[in-house]
C-alpha cells in the first residue's frame, strides 16, 4: 500500500486539499494519507498529525512567536519522512513551513509533487533557486505561472483553479438590481485575524448602519471559529451571521473583504468589494521590503490594476471602507465596471477540474518515474 504525505496549513488549503485526496482515491482507493491538515482533509480519509488551528498562523512576527512550536512539528514530520516508507510528499501552498518540508523529503528521497504553488512572482525570486532544487512537479493553479517557474527550470505544469470547481462559483454573476440590500462583511477565517479586525469591524458596521439605513448587513461566519469571535459585530441591530459564505457573495450588493482568498471567491461570485487588512506592524513594514507586486488583492494582481480598492495597515480606517462601499452601491457605471473585471479574470481561470487534473499529474508522473 502507498503511503503519502500531505501538509495544508490554512483553511483555504484544507479544503483544496480535500478535494485533491478524494481524487487521487478516485484513481487508487489503496492510498494512505497521513500529515498536517484540518478537517476537510480528515473527512477525505487523512490522518492529521497536528492541528490546522494551531498551524494557522499568518504574519513574520506572529509566526515569530510560536517558534518553538514550529520547530516540534518540523521535527517531528522530518522524523515520519526519513523513518517510515513515504512515497510521496504533496505541499499545499502554505510555503513558509512546506519549503522547508520539501527539502527534508527531498534528502529522503521522497518524491515531492507542490499542488499550489507559492506566490514568487509577489514575494520576489529568491525562493526560486530553493524551489527548484527541492520540488520534482509544481502544479500552477494560474496560467501565466507556469511560465514564470519554467524560466527557473521548474517542472510546471497548469491544472486550473480549485475554486471553480465549487457549484456555486459556476453560476452566472447576479446583477445590481438582482441583488439583496445587503453589505458582507468577510472579516477572516482566522480566530487571529478576527481579534486583529474586530475594532475596524465593529466601527465600520456602525458607520454602514448610519449612512446606509436600508441596508442589512452580514458577518461570513467560519465553523472553526467560536460563536462568542463574531458577538462584538452583532451588537447593531441589522446585523447577521451567516455560515454559508459562497451563498452570501452571490446575492449581496457588496462586500468589505479581507486580503485573501477570498478576494477571488467574491469575484467568481460576481460581489463588487473594497479590500481591507491589518497585522502587526512589524509584519506590515518587512513585507513592506519583501513583497514586489504593486496589488495586495489578487483580483488586482491578475488585472494589473486597481479595479478594486485596497485598505492597507495605516489606511484601514472605517471611514475610507464605508465611503468606499457607498460609492460603490451608488455608481451603477463603477459597479458594472468591477463585475466586468470580474468576468475577465473568471475567463482567464479556464474550466473546472483543478483537483482530478492535480490528481492525474500526480499518479502520472509517480508512474512514469518507476
Amino acid at each position: 500500500m502507498k503511503k503519502f504525505f500531505i501538509s495544508a496549513g490554512e483553511p483555504s488549503g484544507d479544503a483544496h486539499a480535500a478535494r485533491l485526496i478524494r481524487a487521487i482515491k478516485l484513481l487508487d482507493s489503496e492510498i494512505e494519507f497521513i500529515g498536517i491538515g484540518g478537517a476537510r482533509m480528515a473527512e477525505a480519509g487523512m490522518t492529521s498529525l497536528f492541528p490546522l488551528s494551531e498551524m494557522s498562523v499568518v504574519g513574520i512576527w506572529e509566526v515569530a512567536k510560536k517558534f518553538n512550536f514550529f520547530i516540534h512539528v518540523l521535527n517531528e514530520c522530518k522524523s515520519i519522512l526519513n523513518c517510515e516508507k513515504i512515497d510521496a510528499f504533496i505541499p499545499v501552498d502554505y510555503p513558509g513551513f512546506n519549503l522547508k518540508l520539501a527539502s527534508a523529503a527531498k534528502k529522503a528521497n521522497i518524491p515531492v509533487l507542490y499542488y499550489i504553488a507559492p506566490q514568487l512572482w509577489a514575494w520576489g525570486k529568491n525562493r526560486a533557486a530553493k524551489l527548484q532544487k527541492n520540488v520534482d512537479l509544481l502544479l500552477t493553479v494560474f496560467p501565466f505561472e507556469q511560465d514564470f517557474f519554467r524560466q527557473y527550470g521548474i517542472n510546471t505544469q497548469f491544472v486550473g483553479h480549485p475554486l471553480l470547481d465549487h457549484i456555486e462559483l459556476q453560476k452566472q454573476f447576479a446583477d445590481y438590481n438582482s441583488r439583496d440590500n445587503t453589505i458582507a462583511v468577510f472579516p477572516g477565517s482566522r480566530l487571529q485575524e478576527i481579534h486583529k479586525h474586530s475594532n475596524l469591524i465593529s466601527a465600520s458596521i456602525n458607520l454602514l448602519s448610519e449612512q446606509l439605513p436600508d441596508y442589512k448587513i452580514e458577518i461570513a461566519c467560519s465553523e472553526s471559529i467560536p460563536k462568542q469571535a463574531y458577538s462584538l459585530f452583532a451588537e447593531t441591530q441589522n446585523v447577521e451571521l451567516s455560515y454559508d459564505a459562497h451563498n452570501l457573495m452571490s446575492r449581496a450588493k457588496a462586500g468589505i473583504v479581507k486580503t485573501g482568498t477570498s478576494n477571488l471567491e467574491a469575484a467568481l461570485s460576481g460581489l463588487p468589494i473594497t479590500m481591507f487588512y491589518k497585522t502587526s506592524n512589524i509584519t506590515y513594514w518587512i513585507g513592506k521590503v519583501l513583497v514586489k507586486s504593486d496589488y495586495i488583492s489578487i483580483v488586482n494582481i491578475l488585472q494589473k490594476r486597481f479595479a478594486v480598492k485596497e485598505f492597507i495597515q495605516h489606511e484601514a480606517k472605517p471611514t475610507l471602507i464605508v465611503n468606499d462601499i457607498i460609492n460603490i452601491v451608488g455608481n451603477q457605471d463603477r459597479y458594472t465596471s468591477i463585475q466586468n473585471s470580474y468576468l475577465e479574470i473568471k475567463k482567464m481561470l479556464g474550466n473546472k477540474g483543478a483537483a482530478e487534473n492535480a490528481a492525474k499529474a500526480i499518479m502520472n508522473y509517480l508512474d512514469d518515474s518507476k
